[in-house]
């Protein structure tokens, strides 16, 4: 979730704003298409030659504490970046005062449940991403 890396929007004056960014799903698989798994920052010369990073960290509660499994994070390469930006983005939302929200929320009510968060609009209804065998071999998912 956006608010982890970000501390909510309040981490530092270069974090002050949270962008939610939407892709068609065709464009995001597309994008996924061309990644490379980091593992400890050990890359063979074809990984190092694909234009799209991903690295598995933890995923975060809306509290801030680590999850039982992991989330995706994805780096753009420069080579890449002309199509994302210019193809492959449908939208920008800023969404730095929903986090700031969902924060007051969770350090207001320590009875909050996620249920009631999603109800809320703090934070979005998450279902599992479904994907092809290929690009779980690719993102080393099996």
């Amino acid at each position: 979730m956006y608010k982890y890396r970000s501390g909510y929007s309040y981490k530092d004056k270069n974090q002050e704003h949270i962008l939610a960014l939407k892709m068609k799903h065709e464009h995001f698989r597309e994008l996924l298409s061309f990644a490379s798994v980091t593992t400890n920052g050990h890359l063979t010369e074809e990984e190092k030659a694909k234009p799209v990073r991903v690295q598995w960290d933890p995923e975060r509660s809306p509290a801030l504490d680590a999850l039982p499994y992991r989330s995706i994070q994805i780096g753009i390469s420069a080579a890449i970046s002309p199509t994302w930006i210019e193809q492959w983005i449908v939208s920008i939302e800023d969404v730095t005062a929903t986090a700031r929200a969902l924060k007051a929320a969770i350090d207001d009510d320590s009875e909050w449940t996620l249920g009631d968060l999603v109800l809320r609009g703090l934070v979005p209804l998450e279902l599992e991403y479904e994907i092809t065998e290929e690009l779980k071999t690719i993102l080393k998912m099996i």
